[in-house]
């Protein structure tokens, strides 16, 4: 909640002694002393020209602020009558936003600040709008989201979980509704019907998954009736940095249920545990790819009884032998996922939390259920496929707000078309962020943050400590507990409970341990939930934020450092760091520090600048190689999402009846003619509809899992001194080309093999329904870092497709190129 002067007394928050000295300037005096305080000219300049909205909202503020609330009523109704006539909402922005600042006042206890005023209305514009965390972007977001929805085709506000979804909608429900509007939320594990009805509300908040999985559900619909989303018009995303970009790497596919052949896991399994690393296989620099050497492989065909494990007889036992070896070598329990009511279920990497209804493809995903001696789960076949960021593209109006969006700038403009708005602070930061200590090594580290976090504790200050994975987290509360410390743990074992948690981490004496989600959107306030001893935390301090890790990106590290400092109030943060940590021994990185670093002994971290500066230099790489992962994934998958559009495109045609086909009366005249002598015009019509339908999905899958098959092998190109982009597009187009050649086809073929009694009538039966179970894939998309084993590649937490993809002669190249590669460095280094 954001307080201001103007709120009732009840409302205000007391002004303690420490914040009268600071001599903080205010923002509610007005905008122009905002844009005098922000410093040299760029920032200026950028907000400068938002100073006349801002002044026209103010100057409407005496008069709504003596009408009624049924006087405002009749404005709101008068605006969406307006704005629904054609009037250009541009004209009516600032009118709007009055009107709604009046009413979140009086509504829900809290009037916009000139900073998110500011805010709206650089969402309004379309851009990524940066506020600290604590400003109250949630509020800010309000009006925008409302002068669009008054146009009557509806708002998405895409949020980070379903939780904050369910909140959001509630706590801002009652502004919406004295502006007219509606709204509502959707959950995972709603039924259709409740989306459907969710979807026609002016505003639904949403997670960005949700939504997408729902548009490749009803692109699998068979019946009008079945959908549940209409047209997009605006989706503003919070958390829009986490979501547009973190996320992204990650496509959105659906499967469906499939039959498959038994495999044989469970002897892999324990082929594999009969390896010994470095040895009989060796994982590579990087951490990302695991291979048999040449030793390897001949204990694997002795255990196997196999003469030779790459004849092409036993091409799949390879694959099976290659997929168990990744699981027990390169997949992590309580890292990459947990095991929960005995399921396999996927830890996402940059949130700590369990990602549900999300399987790996199906090789890697058997081969991990078999090491945790579980059951296997069915396999499945993949429906449909859409990337985050061609989804979110979709939305003719795109918006999204942030606190750590300035990292990714470039990023954002150059895959989403989307400019940065940096909005300054309504309380300038006074927090205060420690050099990283690094240590040598790991169990220095531990000692030296188990001590400190002792020390801090013993003088009643809130701390949160922040880790990288689940097993961390678990393992410090452990420690802390053993030495007297009372802790709370946040992590993909308890996320629902996670915001009941983070509300209490600013809670005098509070020792709070979280995973990576850190309980985004939530306030940590200081002394609690009620702020009862806010002057006693802010005297020693503020919240005292801990990072055991450096992750991946920058922007995960500041989102962490920024659970501090929230409203101009007092905190620090410090990292703790070791050259044997996980981002720089998993990618490579620690190889780069020299000996002079890795050699020194004893407790004391290493107090060097330079050396930071090399560990800031290492995650800066660590970016870029993430960034080149999202960059492949985009530049393979924008061919197929023009596919997708065209397939799209003719399967809407058809479901909407905008065209009728006549394929059956032409190619099977007299079957034809024999139902339509036999069912009425409009079940005949329906029926024809659903086989073209049903055709277009079978083709389309099949088309997809070629695509898939294509891409994973196509580094194999450069063999050949092909490039493997361009022959990529060639084969994908080649493939699609056939697909839309066949789709006729194979309509016949089920039109012509349809059997049914005259009277008795049943889609279901006929199998012209959509698919009765679908989950969701983690699938494959890294950067191609060893081109000669991408059915390896893959970092933390990503899926491994050699299994779907690799076959036949690419599995064949690949192996024998392997294993003649690794027989010359294995001599090389023999030779030495």
């Amino acid at each position: 909640m954001v307080y201001t002067l103007e709120q009732p007394h009840e409302l205000r928050r007391k002004v303690p002694a420490w914040w009268q000295k600071a001599r903080v300037v205010k923002l509610a005096g007005g905008i122009t002393r905002l844009v005098q305080g922000l410093g040299q000219g760029s920032r200026r300049s950028a907000l400068s020209r938002y100073e006349e909205e801002v002044a026209a909202i103010s100057a409407l503020e005496p008069e709504l602020q003596r009408a009624s609330d049924q006087q405002l009523g009749q404005r709101a109704k008068d605006l969406k009558r307006r704005l629904q006539s054609g009037q250009s909402p541009g004209a009516l922005t600032v009118e709007l936003f009055a009107l709604a600042r009046e009413v979140a006042r009086r509504r829900v206890g809290m009037r916009p600040f000139e900073a998110q005023v500011i805010g709206g209305l650089g969402l309004y514009e379309g851009k990524i709008v940066q506020m600290n965390t604590g400003e109250g972007k949630t509020l800010a977001a309000v009006a925008p989201v409302a002068l669009h929805a008054l146009r009557g085709l509806g708002v998405h506000v895409l949020t980070f979980n379903d939780y904050l979804a369910r909140r959001d909608a509630e706590w801002m429900g009652p502004i919406y509704r004295s502006l007219g509007l509606t709204v509502a939320f959707i959950q995972e594990g709603m039924s259709r019907a409740e989306r459907r009805v969710a979807y026609l509300a002016d505003v639904t908040y949403l997670t960005a998954k949700e939504a997408g999985f729902d548009f490749l559900r009803d692109g699998l619909a068979y019946d009008v009736a079945d959908l549940v989303q209409r047209p997009f018009q605006a989706a503003v995303v919070d958390e829009a940095d986490s979501i547009l970009i973190d996320e992204a790497r990650v496509p959105l596919v659906i499967a469906g249920m499939v039959a498959g052949e038994p495999g044989q896991e469970k002897l892999m399994r324990t082929v594999v545990r009969q390896l010994q690393p470095n040895r009989h296989y060796a994982v590579d620099e990087n951490g990302r790819n695991v291979y048999l050497t040449e030793e390897g492989s001949d204990q694997a065909e002795n255990l196997l009884d196999c003469d030779d494990l790459y004849a092409p007889a036993n091409l799949h036992t390879l694959t099976e032998l290659n997929l168990a070896l990744h699981a027990e070598a390169l997949m992590r329990r309580d890292v990459d996922y947990i095991i929960r009511n005995g399921r396999v279920e996927i830890v996402d990497d940059f949130t700590g939390r369990v990602v549900k209804d999300r399987h790996w493809p199906p090789g890697l995903q058997t081969a991990i259920e078999a090491k945790e001696d579980l059951e296997a789960s069915e396999a499945g076949r993949i429906l449909g496929s859409i990337t985050l960021q061609h989804f979110l593209c979709s939305y003719p109006h795109l918006s999204g707000m942030t606190a750590t969006a300035k990292p990714a700038a470039d990023e954002l403009a150059k895959f989403y078309d989307l400019e940065l708005l940096l909005v300054p602070p309504n309380r300038p930061c006074i927090r205060i962020d420690h050099p990283d200590q690094v240590f040598p090594n790991r169990e220095a580290k531990q000692q030296a943050l188990v001590s400190h976090i002792n020390d801090v504790h013993d003088t009643g200050r809130p701390i949160l400590v922040g880790t990288t994975s689940v097993a961390e987290s678990e393992y410090l509360a452990v420690v802390f507990r053993a030495t007297g410390i009372d802790c709370q743990v946040l992590n993909a074992m308890r996320d629902e409970q996670e915001a009941n948690i983070v509300a209490e981490a600013g809670a005098l004496g509070a020792v709070t341990i979280s995973t990576n989600m850190a309980g985004r959107g939530t306030d940590i306030r200081l002394g609690g939930r009620q702020e009862q001893d806010h002057d006693q935390v802010a005297a020693l301090g503020g919240l005292y934020v801990v990072g055991t890790n450096l992750h991946e990106s920058r922007r995960i590290d500041d989102q962490l450092r920024g659970r501090a400092g929230r409203q101009g109030d007092p905190g620090s943060s410090r990292f703790f760091i070791s050259l044997e940590d996980d981002l720089l021994t998993r990618y490579g990185m620690a190889g780069s520090f020299g000996k002079r670093w890795r050699s020194v002994t004893g407790e004391a971290p290493t107090n060097s600048a330079i050396l930071r500066r090399q560990v800031s230099h290492a995650q800066r790489v660590v970016e870029g190689q993430n960034f080149d992962i999202r960059q492949t994934l985009w530049r393979y998958s924008r061919f197929v999402e023009s596919q997708r559009r065209i397939i799209y495109k003719q399967r809407r045609e058809i479901l909407h009846r905008t065209i009728v086909p006549d394929l059956f009366q032409q190619q099977l005249p007299e079957r034809h003619l024999n139902l339509k002598r036999s069912l009425s015009k409009e079940t005949l019509l329906d029926l024809e509809r659903r086989v073209m339908l049903r055709a277009i999905d079978e083709c389309w899958s099949e088309h997809l899992a070629a695509v898939t098959e294509i891409r994973d092998g196509i580094h194999l190109a450069e063999v050949g001194g092909l490039d493997p982009y361009r022959e990529f597009l060639k084969l994908a187009a080649d493939s699609f080309k056939h697909t839309l050649a066949t789709i006729d086809v194979r309509a016949v073929e089920i039109f012509a093999s349809l059997k049914f009694e005259p009277g008795s009538l049943s889609f279901e039966s006929m199998g012209l329904r959509g698919p009765s179970s679908t989950w969701t894939y983690l699938v494959n998309d890294q950067a191609f870092t060893d081109r000669l084993a991408a059915s390896l590649i893959g970092g933390r937490n990503v899926g491994f497709a050699a299994g779907a993809a690799l076959t036949g002669p690419l599995l064949m190249l690949w192996a024998l190129t392997r294993r003649f590669s690794h027989r010359q460095h294995e001599n090389s280094e023999h030779s030495r």
